[in-house]
């Protein structure tokens, strides 16, 4: 279940929307109700995280727990 950021194409307002099973579904514009919207390109969620926490590659870290 994807969260995506749209853009409100009548008042310009950016929110965010959790998208459930299907892609295409347009969400309304929380602040005026169009569905005039436009999905927006976002970065990735890394809060708390690190370069090297994602220099090891596909191997499980040894501190984690996982074997």
């Amino acid at each position: 279940m994807p969260i995506y950021e749209y853009q409100c194409k009548k008042c310009s307002r950016v929110f965010e929307a959790l998208v459930l099973g299907n892609d295409n579904e347009v969400p309304a514009c929380d602040k005026c109700g169009s569905c005039e919207v436009q999905r927006r390109i976002s970065a990735a969620n890394t809060i708390g995280a690190t370069v090297k926490d994602f220099s090891g590659g596909c191997s499980p870290n040894r501190s984690s727990g996982f074997s």
